[in-house]
This record gives C-alpha cells, structure tokens and sequence, in this order.
C-alpha cells in the first residue's frame, strides 16, 4: 500500500518529474526552503546543491565501494572526497541535501549522491525544485545561525561544498559569535585552499581573541598545499608574538614531509 501512494504521489505532483530515489517515505512538493523550519518536527527537506568541485560521496558505514542504499536516519559516517577531473571512479558536481526539522530548527544535514537510494524509515520528505545558489546560501547561513549544533556543523560542511558559498564561509569565520563555529568554519575553509583561504587562517591567527581558534587556524593552514602552507607555518614559527601559535606552527612543521620544514625548526634550536 505504501509503494503504490508514493508511486501516486510522484505521478500527480508536477514538480516531481524526475523523482529523488526515496523507498518506505512519502514524497511531498515544497514551494521554498523559506518554508523549511514551519514544517512538522522529525520532517526532512530535500533539495540539490552544484557543488564548487567534483565530489565522490560514500554515506555506507562498512565504506563499501558498492554502496547505493543508505538509511536516512543512519548515524553511520559518510565520506566525502574531492575529485580531479582525470580521476577514476564515481564524482558528480551535485549533492543532495536533506535537513531535518525539529522544533523550528534545523536540527541534522546530510548528503548523498544523486544516484543513491534512500529509505526514509517511514518519514516525510519535502522534495524542492531547482532551488537557485543564492536560497541555498541563504537558507544555509540561517541555518548556521539559528540551527542546533549538530544542524550548525552540517550546514558549515554544505557551505563548504556549495559552489559560490567562499565568501559567506569567510564572513562566518570572521565575525560568527561562536569561537566553535569560527573553527569550523576555518577548517573547511583550508579544505578549499585558494588565495583566500590563506588570508583568512592567517588573519584569525593573528586577531581571533580566542586561543581555541587561533589554534584551528594553524592547524587550518598545515592543511593547505604545501606551496602555501610552508611559507605561513615558518613566519608564525620565527614571527609570531604568541609562544602558544609559535608551538602549533612547530607541531605542524613537524608533520610536514618537507626539508623546509627540517630547516626552519633546526634555525630555531640554534638560537
């Protein structure tokens, strides 16, 4: 009974032309993601980003190379990698976002690739349609906002992911009142790499007033290319006013396979 309602609602809604691969859930049209947090708790908004770069997304706890089922309500990991162009195997430039409702907030992101089957565990899905780049960003960045913690890093890692979103990233880096979400949102800016990534860890490295993110944001820079990482660890390392930065930048240095590195932490030994 509860296949053939959904295969009723997929033939009656207009919106639903090409149907997102959801089993034992029923599928309904939502107008915008302005309407996300009226809906009833425990409901899930569904809809599609573009991603900034190709993506390859796991969400099977086992890590099979053969997933393509998962439970949405699963608290298995998911994996999500960056693709080059050349690379071998699946990557698409479009995720599918589904954020959960709970008492008017967003409470819980999570991702899937286009082509995966989701069983929804018997819960309603809002499905919305070409939703543009900017209501994403929007809804995302209201999301970091007023969402729950767990809502608040899930909307930060689809940010990250969501092309055209760098720039709303850097604004929560710098002025979110959160030093948690600060952090978070420098580590996945540093995933990005790019002339503004950098400035932007260094930046928090030098004025953030809290020790915590001064620290995400030396870790934030260890994880740039190498290219540009190694000249900002080894200037915080020699420069920085701040014994406890200068530590962190030697820590990293020191994960790094790389003779400047060895060079740098040497110059400062025999000092």
């Amino acid at each position: 009974m509860k296949t053939k309602m959904l295969a009723i609602l997929f033939l009656t809604t207009p919106l639903l032309a090409a149907p997102p691969r959801i089993t034992n859930g029923a599928v309904q049209s939502l107008g915008s993601l302005s309407q996300a947090e009226s809906l009833p708790s425990s409901s899930w908004v569904r809809y599609t980003i573009t991603t900034s770069r190709p993506l390859s997304i796991n969400c099977c706890g086992n890590w099979s190379a053969n997933c393509t089922s998962c439970r949405l309500n699963n608290d298995d990991g998911v994996s999500i990698n960056h693709r080059d162009p050349d690379d071998l195997g699946p990557s698409d430039t479009h995720v599918l976002v589904f954020a959960r409702v709970r008492d008017r907030q967003i409470d819980r992101v999570r991702f899937f690739s286009p082509d995966c089957n989701v069983d929804a565990n018997g819960q309603a899905i809002y499905w919305i349609d070409n939703v543009s780049q900017g209501d994403s960003i929007a809804f995302l960045r209201n999301v970091v906002d007023r969402g729950t913690e767990r809502g608040r890093d899930g909307a930060l890692l689809a940010l990250s992911m969501q092309a055209g979103a760098t720039d709303t990233l850097i604004d929560i880096a710098r002025n979110n009142s959160s030093s948690h979400t600060r952090g978070k949102a420098l580590f996945w800016l540093s995933q990005q790499a790019g002339r503004k990534a950098a400035e932007v860890l260094r930046d928090a490295v030098d004025n953030d007033p809290e020790a915590e993110v001064k620290s995400k944001a030396v870790f934030g820079i260890s994880q740039l290319p190498n290219d540009q990482s190694m000249p900002l660890l080894i200037d915080l390392l020699k420069h920085h006013r701040s014994r406890e930065v200068r530590k962190k930048a030697a820590f990293w240095l020191g994960q790094k396979n790389d003779p400047r590195a060895l060079e740098a932490i040497a110059d400062i030994l025999k000092q």
